[in-house]
């Protein structure tokens, strides 16, 4: 389990962005740290196959971070189905995106949307 993932007794990791990335940004890796690519292939991927093959939850916590870029966001999230890494139907039984503060809500929000929009563009394919 990488740094600042918690486990709960019923088998839950529990990620906070924040303590990966303090200031996510950015859509590809290639526009600097703390991407949403980097998040998704360093962070969200590995987790969410740990998850999907124990049968358990990933809970990705939003809130702490300086903000949310709507890049970050979708290519984190939504390319976790957009690139055919995950069926959407594992995403939903597995991953868990929280805010707990109001500030952070609307992007828990957004969140659900890109992964929305992720599965509908597949099914259309």
């Amino acid at each position: 389990m990488e740094r600042g993932a918690l486990m709960t007794e019923q088998g839950e990791e529990t990620i906070r962005v924040a303590v990966y990335a303090p200031a996510p940004g950015g859509r590809f890796a290639s526009d600097g740290p703390f991407s949403g690519e980097w998040f998704r292939e360093t962070v969200l991927r590995p987790a969410l196959s740990r998850a999907i093959s124990h049968g358990t939850k990933v809970r990705v916590e939003l809130d702490g971070t300086a903000g949310y870029g709507s890049s970050f966001l979708e290519e984190a999230f939504g390319g976790l189905i957009r690139t055919k890494e995950f069926l959407p139907r594992d995403v939903e039984q597995h991953l868990l995106v929280i805010a707990k503060t109001g500030i952070f809500r609307p992007y828990q929000g957004l969140v659900e949307r890109y992964l929305r929009e992720a599965s509908r563009t597949l099914s259309a394919a």
